[in-house]
């Protein structure tokens, strides 16, 4: 996965806009077919295309569009939100730790990642707390060539230009804990962006070592394990 991402960046086959949300479901095509899927991007995404692109805030907008909106205020459990078709037929889900806490992962739409998992680029989160069912927010990748990912307590999701590290809080919130990315110009020049919603400035980081930065999470979300939805039938 690594040497993908870094040749799709550098080839800049696409933007930062976030691609194939949401339609996922039933994909069985080749692994290039999945990467030539991505080149295409949408413009469905409206309130995220007023944000800067390198934001966090870009990313968790495009996420909330993405990952599926679900009514579980009349269940108790997570079999319920299955008996009561609060998912419905092509979605999947998948029951995760991440770190100490129980996560129960929720996709719009499952796509077969030809190793075993059928895969998924969006999620909606969700753990107990104090026996009730809680969201704890929204996740999504940038296309099927990034499948969600999670390994030693933390969750993964990339496109061509950034990957996102996300931590569980004692308080059961949902965080970014790292977010890199870049963009490059016409001669192919990458510039590096850091952040992350712990609140500090990373605005004078240098160059190299932000390229550092990013191609560690790059090789964290490539050795992580791929998250394998079970997908509801019809």
């Amino acid at each position: 996965m690594k040497n993908k991402i870094l040749v799709l960046a550098l080839a800049g086959v696409m933007t930062l806009s976030m691609v194939a949300c949401g339609s996922a479901a039933a994909n069985t095509e080749t692994e290039s077919a999945q990467v030539e899927d991505e080149a295409v991007p949408t413009a469905s995404n409206e309130a995220a295309q007023d944000l800067d692109e390198n934001s966090i805030d870009f990313i968790k907008q495009v996420s909330n569009e993405c990952a599926p909106e679900i009514d579980f205020s009349d269940c108790d459990t997570f079999t319920d939100m299955l008996n009561k078709k609060k998912i419905t037929a092509g979605m999947g889900y998948a029951n995760i730790t991440v770190g100490d806490v129980d996560v129960f992962a929720v996709t719009s739409g499952t796509y077969d990642n030809m190793d075993g998992n059928m895969a998924g680029i969006d999620a909606t989160l969700f753990t107990y707390d104090d026996g009730n069912i809680v969201e704890l927010g929204k996740i999504c990748s940038g296309g099927t060539a990034y499948p969600i990912a999670t390994k030693d307590g933390y969750i993964y999701t990339a496109s061509n230009h950034w990957v996102c590290k996300y931590v569980i809080g004692d308080d059961n919130s949902l965080k970014i804990m790292e977010k890199a990315s870049v963009v490059y110009d016409e001669n192919g020049d990458g510039t590096y962006f850091y952040d992350s919603e712990d609140g500090g400035d990373y605005s004078q980081m240098d160059q190299e070592y932000l390229q550092e930065i990013m191609d560690q999470l790059i090789e964290e979300m490539s050795n992580a394990e791929i998250i394998n939805f079970d997908t509801v039938a019809e």
